[in-house]
């Protein structure tokens, strides 16, 4: 397991989203493991099918017509005796029908939800599964987070060889609160319990044995709004964009929003700017002077001659790549927005980031491409773009093949 890989994509994507999808203001990028317990549950396994047809009408008979003993349903229905004794076997099997006082028929509960939804429902077996909660509140987490192609939830035996592979430092917040038992029966009674892996049909669900602590982890990206005021964004790997049922587990967290207001003071006190400078000096510009925007978000706006055709001094001509504009260098939990003033640059910057949207792609929908450049547009500070603009500025650029690709861009 390498801890450079456990997040999909780069810790400056997430910026981007949080600055030009959200409208905020980065200021800090914190990397957490948020603690989960992992909690066995046993439930029953309630399955629906259709009914048949016989079945379907003895249990009106008996729920609607009170109707109470196989001759009078037999008569009813004008069926034979042996047919609905045949069939009251089967419902009684089911734990559909079952005999009151007087050796009457009755519906059980379940019957009772079968004629009322209008499904047969059969009660299966007993299933054991997983359940996801974090663990300062014992809130659910929601089903993507059981997938484990695109999530890695990490154990205590997993955390020494993440810490030696290198990569992110990250913070993890301790919880000395127990799992609320009252929470398993708190998500069977959600409305929208599947959305948190607890189908309807899973019934009655009961905790087995102790919950084990295993950990998500999480990108917390602290980010100033239009209003002035600082809110947390929650990042996984399930997707670069802001999760907001993880969100508000850390919001609601003070073990998480205490970590992230240490490093902010720290970023405050001028740790932030040192780490700008350093970073600076490495690319060979110490003329270079970090700047603290409103929001608290430092911003270095280096000339056109930093930004070469790819990067990193490949004899194209600057250290950095076009599409470092509006973007981020993130130094630890602190983050410095780059920027140029030159307008061509910034339109190459925007060809760029659009080429290699579409480069991969058989077929592009015109509405996630101009979704795309206005984003893009936003970050380069040539605000909301559309096709048309897309298409004049490559042709001015003489970006003939993307030019070609965009004239192929269905409505």
């Amino acid at each position: 397991m390498c801890a450079r890989r456990i997040f999909p994509y780069p810790e400056e994507r997430v910026l981007e989203d949080a600055a030009y999808a959200r409208g905020g203001t980065p200021t800090l990028i914190v990397p957490f493991l948020l603690p989960v317990w992992c909690v066995e549950i046993e439930a029953t396994v309630t399955d629906a099918e259709p009914y048949g047809l016989i079945d379907r009408y003895l249990e009106r008979g008996i729920a609607e017509a009170g109707l109470a003993t196989p001759a009078e349903l037999a008569r009813f229905f004008a069926l034979d005796d042996t047919l609905v004794d045949r069939a009251l076997r089967v419902l009684r099997r089911i734990e559909h029908v079952t005999a009151g006082p007087d050796d009457r028929l009755v519906l059980t509960e379940l019957g009772l939800r079968s004629v009322r939804d209008q499904v047969r429902y059969i009660e299966r077996h007993r299933d054991r599964r997983k359940l996801y909660f974090d663990a300062f509140g014992s809130r659910p987490l929601t089903r993507r987070y059981y997938d484990p192609a695109t999530v890695t939830l990490l154990t205590g035996a997993d955390l020494p060889d993440l810490e030696r592979q290198g990569g992110p430092a990250f913070r993890m917040p301790l919880s000395l609160r127990a799992f609320h038992d009252g929470a398993l029966a708190a998500l069977a009674g959600l409305p929208d319990r599947d959305r948190f892996n607890l189908p309807d049909r899973i019934e009655s669900p009961v905790r087995v044995g102790d919950p084990e602590c295993v950990f998500l982890p999480v990108y917390v990206v602290r980010a100033v709004g239009s209003d002035g005021v600082a809110r947390l964004l929650a990042y996984t790997q399930a997707a670069d964009t802001a999760d907001e049922d993880i969100g508000e587990i850390c919001r609601g967290s003070p073990e998480v929003a205490g970590l992230v207001e240490v490093e902010e003071r720290a970023s405050a006190a001028g740790r932030a700017e040192e780490r700008v400078r350093e970073w600076l000096r490495k690319l060979g510009m110490d003329g270079v002077h970090p700047v603290r925007l409103p929001g608290g978000m430092l911003r270095v706006t280096l000339p056109a001659s930093a930004f070469g055709a790819n990067g990193a001094n490949r004899g194209n001509g600057g250290p950095l790549s076009p599409r470092k504009i509006g973007s981020f260098a993130v130094l630890g939990c602190h983050v410095c927005q780059i920027w140029c003033t030159d307008e061509r640059v910034r339109r190459r910057a925007l060809l760029r980031g659009v080429a290699d949207f579409i480069a991969p792609r058989v077929r592009v929908k015109r509405a996630d491409l101009e979704a795309l450049a206005t984003r893009l547009g936003r970050q380069v500070g040539l605000g909301a773009v559309d096709r048309d603009d897309l298409r004049r500025l490559a042709a001015q650029a003489g970006e003939h093949d993307l030019l070609r690709r965009l004239d192929d861009i269905d409505d």
